[in-house]
């Protein structure tokens, strides 16, 4: 804190100051500091606003604490569904493998036979589209040769 040893007191100027009020910061004097919770204030107003000041701080910080704890409980909750949902998938899936294979291994031939009839119209759109005796098509397998 700052040296209040060379400043007097607001109320009583050739009184020496002792302490500076926690609210606004004026100097008193012994005779004129209001202590409340080990801090000095000016008046009563200063000190009776420091403690509203300090009830609405206690507030929001117990109310930022009870939103905390409401979203740790929100993802405990949600991990729990997700582990008995993957618990659930892995129990059906060993009590029913052959079932579950067969049918996964026919959606993976399915998704590769569209692939390759993609692939064998997007070859055959290009084939059709560059001529085979193009004069581009002999410079380039000349350059090759």
């Amino acid at each position: 804190m700052a040296d209040i040893s060379k400043s007097y007191c607001l109320n009583h100027p050739d009184t020496p100051a002792v302490a500076r009020c926690a609210t606004c910061g004026k100097h008193v004097c012994a005779q004129c500091v209001v202590s409340r919770n080990g801090s000095s204030y000016c008046s009563k107003a200063c000190a009776d606003s420091a403690a509203n000041t300090a009830g609405r701080v206690n507030s929001a910080v117990a109310a930022e604490r009870n939103i905390a704890a409401r979203a740790r409980i929100r993802t405990i909750v949600i991990l729990i569904i997700l582990a008995a949902a993957a618990a659930g998938g892995w129990y059906y899936y060993q009590n029913h493998k052959d079932e579950v294979n067969s049918k996964v291994n026919s959606a993976v031939k399915k998704a590769g036979n569209k692939v390759q009839k993609s692939m064998d119209s997007s070859k055959q759109t290009i084939q059709k589209g560059v001529p085979g005796d193009s004069k581009y098509k002999r410079d380039r397998e000349g350059a090759i040769k």
